[in-house]
């Protein structure tokens, strides 16, 4: 392969690397123009730059709900059901039962849909938090006589920053219940085919069923994320 051809394929590695990344930042609310650089700085160094421009809102911005919460569902559901399978016919059903699976995947998918919600919120104009505290700065360099005002832009960037934390504890919560639900089926298959005993499996089963009483606990206690009451000022 020629020189010119590496270059060629250089370029459109670049290219859409620059799509990607432009992309990306569009979605984390940046301003078109600070999209638009971050992606033109890839196309001549795509090999350094791509990685750190795709992962830069992981950090402030928390877990990609909509495909984390997703993916996250669709492992219980489907640890769930090949759990199901594995100890159907032996002493190991009423530990998890059908029933008891489809409870399970109802609360998951309630959750899901509750973090759904609230990362549809969050991305709306209204609720970027880079705009709110940008919001608040330009009130305090305004110096007196905007007491009032200021104390309005502190509460709804607060506001802003509680939901964030909701909808990050949220994926980490179905994160957290996949790898356990997934721990379960493997524990399920191995007992059964190795002959271990029901009580090695119990307390995996009782950990599952903490984390989902806790999921439910938290969608009652909040109700969804557009039923908060107002807070006075």
């Amino acid at each position: 392969m020629s020189l010119r051809d590496l270059s060629i394929l250089y370029l459109i590695a670049g290219l859409a690397c620059a799509v990607a990344v432009y992309r990306a930042s569009r979605d984390r609310g940046d301003a078109r123009r600070r999209a638009a650089l971050s992606a033109a700085l890839c196309l001549p160094l795509w090999p350094i730059w791509a990685p750190v421009a795709l992962t830069a809102g992981r950090g402030a911005g928390g877990a990609r709900p909509d495909g984390d919460a997703g993916t996250a569902a669709a492992r219980v559901q489907g640890a769930l059901r090949e759990g199901v399978s594995a100890c159907a016919g032996t002493s190991f059903e009423a530990l998890l039962s059908r029933e008891a699976a489809s409870r399970i995947e109802a609360e998951v998918a309630r959750a899901a849909a509750r973090h759904a919600e609230l990362d549809a919120l969050l991305r709306q104009s209204g609720f970027d938090e880079a705009a709110a505290a940008a919001r608040v700065a330009e009130i305090e360099r305004g110096g007196a006589g905007s007491g009032r005002a200021l104390a309005t832009a502190h509460l709804h960037l607060e506001n802003i920053r509680r939901l964030r934390a909701m909808r990050d504890r949220d994926a980490r919560a179905l994160e957290e219940l996949a790898d356990l639900v997934q721990a379960l089926r493997t524990q399920l298959v191995l007992a059964r085919f190795a002959g271990s005993s029901v009580e090695g499996v119990g307390g995996i089963v009782s950990e599952v069923w903490a984390r989902v009483e806790g999921l439910d606990a938290a969608i009652d206690a909040h109700g969804g994320a557009g039923s908060e009451e107002p807070i006075a000022t």
